[in-house]
């Protein structure tokens, strides 16, 4: 059966740690968010998101995409030390000593308060070494346009986002790749693993352009 972020109503836990109304902090006088911390935050409008990958693409053609993934696998490995050291002073324990339940809420709110969407795992593959990641109304990803017949079509900012986000997680060297990338749905879903599984999996099935389920259970 499948495992995900998504928590039962009905389990009990703490305060979360990102509420937005206790989390973010606004300052009319500067105008500057931050967090409950003092750390700043910023608004990045939609407009710019989309027009950043034209920019690279129309400047670096192909290679775009791997300064994308780059790009994203930095951004995702401070956001996730970020968001431990955030947990670790709100509830004054270490990590590995926070209930699951509590955890996985925790980390679904921390990528909502930020616009980056909500987050699912599917562990129904962990004995092969993959995770099955789920990104509903992606902040990052939602409505990129990826060209059908791109080489890195796989590599994106959000795809390296999240292995630099598990890679700083499992404290390992994780890679990631878009699995459904050419049906620009509302709900973007990944493959996350050991980055000789993922470029394995990338040129097996490179030229189906998604990955069904079928074809993840057969992995």
């Amino acid at each position: 059966m499948a495992t995900s972020l998504s928590i039962e109503s009905n389990i009990s836990i703490p305060a979360n740690c990102f509420t937005p109304k206790g989390y973010v902090k606004s300052h009319p006088a500067s105008g500057l968010l931050s967090t409950r911390y003092g750390d700043r935050l910023i608004a990045v409008p939609e407009l710019l998101l989309r027009s950043i990958p034209k920019t690279l693409r129309a400047e670096a053609g192909e290679a775009s995409y791997l300064a994308l993934y780059t790009f994203g696998n930095h951004w995702g490995k401070t956001f996730c030390d970020r968001v431990m050291q955030d947990m670790v002073k709100y509830h004054r324990q270490p990590i590995l000593d926070t209930i699951a339940a509590e955890f996985f809420v925790n980390v679904q709110e921390a990528w909502a308060v930020h616009g980056l969407g909500r987050p699912s795992v599917d562990f129904k593959l962990a004995e092969r070494g993959l995770l099955v990641v789920s990104i509903a109304n992606s902040g990052i990803g939602g409505g990129a346009e990826i060209e059908a017949n791109a080489t890195y079509r796989t590599f994106s900012l959000e795809a390296g986002f999240l292995a630099g986000w598990f890679s700083a997680l499992t404290d390992k060297k994780l890679r990631a790749c878009a699995s459904n990338w050419s049906e620009a749905p509302d709900s973007l879903q990944f493959l996350v693993g050991s980055a000789s599984h993922i470029e394995l999996i990338e040129r097996s099935h490179l030229d189906i352009a998604m990955l069904t389920p079928d074809i993840l259970n057969s992995l």
